[in-house]
């Protein structure tokens, strides 16, 4: 009975190996985004990054205002 109710809630996870390499996966897959992240944040050029966006949008606003 016991096998049963395992075979049938269970069966379709795939075996211990595929779930394995899927988290290693996707654990490889997280790290790199976080650090293409950072390695972009960390190398942009000044006039790249938003808060010197923010303040250029608000350098050309004043100048149109004049």
């Amino acid at each position: 009975m016991w096998q049963f109710i395992q075979d049938r809630f269970l069966g379709f996870v795939p075996e211990k190996s595929t779930l394995f390499a899927a988290v290693t996966y996707l654990v490889i897959c997280f790290v790199s985004l976080k650090i293409s992240g950072k390695m972009t944040n960390a190398f942009s050029l000044p006039w790249q990054k938003e808060e010197n966006q923010k303040v250029r949008k608000q350098i050309k606003k004043e100048g149109k205002a004049k």
